[in-house]
């Protein structure tokens, strides 16, 4: 092991030799971290909103006071015509439009139920719903606190002895693991995995290709050096690096966020251990198959794209067709997303990630196994 040791120290050496690589190991990810931190995010705030008010009564008044005093939506204006409604949703200057119908306070007093009409710019599916949902229940919690009005009550039984009160259905809201629904809380740890996939699947592919690139894959060829010991030694420091940078992520992305690491680290590090088997796996295949570092960056980044696409990182796998869904099973990056997040926030014990780190770490034995031999294989 001591020939591994002095191939693991000059490949530190000639990592940090350069402030280049100094800074795509430690700083990059975090910049990364930050920024993706901040912009990914599945809430949605701020939905433009313009107003139709014609009824022009206390109530109404009351109900464009409610959209306005919460975050999701931004009134951006106030108009009657349903022309210049359509105008301003076609211009994307409103992205929704409530329309309050006339004589909608005096249906409410009669005990009727006015229609209120919501219309919302479909072009973003996703913002759409997510926005239809706020609305409605911004319109049933108004219509609950009118309800329990004593005026409103009062006018509404006004006349009629056999009246009862109404009966409110209400609803009592528990949320665990994430009591305050923040998102970063949820994509933070799907932003770390991404993180730890680019940099060892990226710097193991772009290591061993440089050695072919400035000849000294050659060199160390003739020394006698075992093939498993060149490949022991070649891919260590990049492990090592792998970790150190996983570390740093989560210490800085709990300093910088308002989110806690609820599991355990050593859990969480024993099966990042095993799915790092898949990355440098694929980082040495990506090798075997490159004669230049431009190569090898482009290679990579085409199984990032499919992998991250793929894992639920942006787009939840129960959302994708049922024929994308079966895909996903062929991607470890799936386990290991499904595994960070459930060990970052619910304190998941192994028993209760089995069913994705079996499938991970058998992927990961497979691409490592067939990658080492495929290497091996070169160098013969």
């Amino acid at each position: 092991m001591r020939a591994v040791f002095y191939l693991v120290k000059k490949e530190f050496k000639q990592i940090f030799r350069t402030r280049e690589m100094l800074a795509i190991v430690f700083m990059v990810p975090l910049i990364q971290m930050a920024v993706l931190g901040f912009a990914i995010s599945t809430e949605v705030k701020h939905v433009s909103l313009i107003i139709a008010d014609h009824d022009k009564s206390a109530v109404s008044r009351d109900l464009i006071r409610a959209f306005a005093q919460t975050d999701r939506f931004r009134i951006v204006g106030y108009e009657t015509s349903i022309r210049r409604i359509e105008e301003a949703v076609h211009r994307w200057d409103a992205q929704m439009a409530l329309i309050i119908p006339p004589n909608f306070a005096r249906e409410l007093y009669r005990g009727g139920t006015p229609q209120v009409q919501i219309i919302a710019d479909g072009l973003d599916g996703n913002t759409a719903g997510v926005a239809l949902g706020y609305a409605s229940s911004i319109l049933s919690g108004f219509g609950a606190d009118l309800i329990s009005r004593p005026t409103l009550a009062r006018m509404r039984t006004a006349g009629k002895p056999e009246a009862r009160s109404p009966h409110i259905l209400t609803v009592e809201d528990r949320m665990w693991y994430n009591l305050n629904l923040q998102p970063e809380q949820y994509m933070i740890p799907g932003i770390v995995v991404v993180l730890v996939t680019i940099i060892s699947m990226m710097l193991s592919a772009m290591g061993l290709v440089r050695e072919k690139e400035i000849g000294t894959l050659e060199q160390l060829m003739v020394t006698p050096l075992k093939r498993y010991q060149l490949v022991l030694g070649k891919i260590m420091p990049f492990l090592i690096l792998t970790f150190v940078e996983l570390a740093i992520v989560l210490v800085a992305a709990q300093i910088i966020f308002p989110i806690h690491m609820m599991g355990s680290y050593w859990l969480l590090a024993a099966l990042a251990f095993l799915y790092l088997f898949t990355t440098l796996g694929l980082g040495i295949l990506i090798s075997t198959i490159s004669n230049t570092q431009q190569q090898a960056m482009f290679i990579s980044w085409f199984f990032m794209v499919f992998m991250i696409l793929m894992s639920g990182f942006f787009i939840p796998i129960e959302n994708m067709p049922e024929t994308l869904q079966k895909i996903t099973y062929l991607n470890p990056m799936r386990y290991f997303m499904y595994i960070v997040r459930e060990i970052f926030q619910k304190d998941a014990s192994l028993a209760f990630l089995l069913r994705d780190a079996i499938p991970m770490t058998v992927f990961g034995i497979v691409i490592f196994t067939f990658s080492v031999l495929s290497f091996q294989k070169q160098l013969s």
